[in-house]
């Protein structure tokens, strides 16, 4: 039947195409698309924006902790068994959160809702498009992320559901969305099956008369052993520091050229699509380049562009500059969302990439969690955005070399590799 439908198309792209909907549909509603309801809860419970906050707060958390036993599950049973349960403990967040009356009820939904993004987001079409790829494995995952890339547009609809039929109703309207489109799409994003027909990359080789395609066997270094590889730590310490930086302006954009720029909220926040749109200047533009040069020296790049983009922001004396740095620092941060996953899977194969990309992703939030706290207790101690400018930019800095100097384990993939071809 898939056969059928497909005919000639390389299933790989379909695949591919799938994941990035597929992020769009439940990643991006849960990442972009519950700012719009914001003001609506403080309105009808009288909540603090402290303690609402720190529900936001709680999606990328439980991102990073849920981020290595996803991967571990996605390895054992394939990505679409975990993206159809992913989906379904999304939706079901989604309309427990359209039923809460307390804080801890809404804690909990919003808990259960990046749970279940934890299991259908990016890192399981990641995963999946990871298995179909080797030498465009760079450019398939930029057109993965698209899906978060546009993502920003998600907060337009959402933001008129509520209009029409208040949060509660939105958020019904959601959860429906979840599924219906979640379920479909979860029938075409699957982990390449070792029998496929279609060549791998669906590149054909050398044809021998009388001859089957063959697809190379999957090998991978499992997460113990990666994670202790000096490749992995210098990787991980990159993608710290660049979180750091990228994280940083995410949170404090807004904020920032309101005060320090002095503009209004409303355009203050246009800047946020912006920012969106640019990004997919990284994801695409150094996201191809990475199928064609070391993978490592692209995310060197990447961490370059973001260290710029700060300094011209620390620097910013007008509304152009402060732009200008933004645009900057948008397409690094959307590189690093398809070259680092390609990296890993280059680096420590396919076979065990769902467990050992989550541990880098666990760890990389880390970064992610720290930078927009320092910049903020840097704001509240010197009164401006200036220091912690500089700061986030130092730390993006110290990322270049940790990068350049993560050369592949060749050793440790020889060593797993002959091994588990071998078997």
């Amino acid at each position: 039947m898939r056969r059928r439908l497909l005919g000639n198309v390389y299933e790989g792209w379909v695949v591919v195409g799938a994941a990035a909907v597929l992020y769009l549909v439940i990643g991006a509603s849960v990442t972009y698309g519950l700012g719009p309801i914001f003001t609506d809860l403080l309105n009808e419970f009288g909540w603090s924006v402290a303690a609402t906050s720190l529900a936001f707060s709680l999606r990328t958390e439980v991102g990073g902790v849920a981020a290595p036993v996803v991967g571990a599950i996605l390895d054992r049973v394939g990505a679409q068994r975990v993206i159809v349960g992913g989906v379904i403990v999304a939706a079901s967040g989604a309309l427990m959160m359209s039923l809460v009356e307390t804080l801890w009820q809404f804690y909990a939904a919003m808990f259960t809702m990046s749970l279940g993004v934890s299991g259908a987001g990016s890192q399981v079409g990641l995963a999946a498009t990871a298995t179909w790829f080797e030498r465009r494995r760079a450019r398939a995952m930029s057109v993965m992320t698209l899906g978060g890339g546009v993502g920003g547009l998600v907060t337009v609809a959402m933001a008129a559901l509520v209009e029409d039929f208040g949060w509660r109703g939105a958020l019904r309207a959601l959860a429906a969305a979840m599924l219906i489109g979640g379920l479909g799409i979860a029938t075409l994003t699957r982990s390449r099956p070792r029998d496929h027909p279609q060549p791998i990359d669906g590149i054909a080789g050398p044809r021998i008369a009388g001859a089957t395609v063959a697809s190379p066997d999957r090998w991978g270094i499992s997460m113990a052993r990666a994670g202790r590889s000096r490749s992995f730590v210098l990787l991980t310490l990159g993608m710290i520091a660049i979180s750091f930086a990228t994280t940083a302006v995410v949170v404090h954009q807004v904020p920032y050229l309101e005060s320090e720029i002095g503009i209004a909220k409303a355009a203050a926040g246009s800047t946020v699509l912006l920012f969106t749109l640019t990004s997919i200047v990284g994801r695409l533009g150094l996201g191809f380049l990475a199928d064609r040069y070391p993978k490592r020296a692209v995310m060197a790049v990447a961490t370059g562009l973001v260290a710029v983009g700060l300094l011209l922001l620390a620097n910013a004396g007008s509304l152009a500059v402060a732009i200008a740095g933004i645009a900057i620092v948008a397409p690094g941060y959307g590189a690093m969302m398809p070259v680092r996953p390609a990296l890993f899977a280059d680096y420590f194969g396919t076979k065990h990439f769902g467990a050992v990309n989550g541990l880098a992703t666990m760890l990389a939030l880390t970064g992610g969690a720290a930078g927009p706290w320092v910049v903020g207790r840097l704001v509240d101690v010197t009164g401006g955005y200036v220091e912690g400018w500089y700061v986030t930019a130092a730390v993006a800095l110290a990322g270049i070399p940790l990068f350049l100097l993560a050369t592949p384990p060749v050793a440790l993939q020889r060593e797993f590799r002959d091994v588990q071809v071998r078997a």
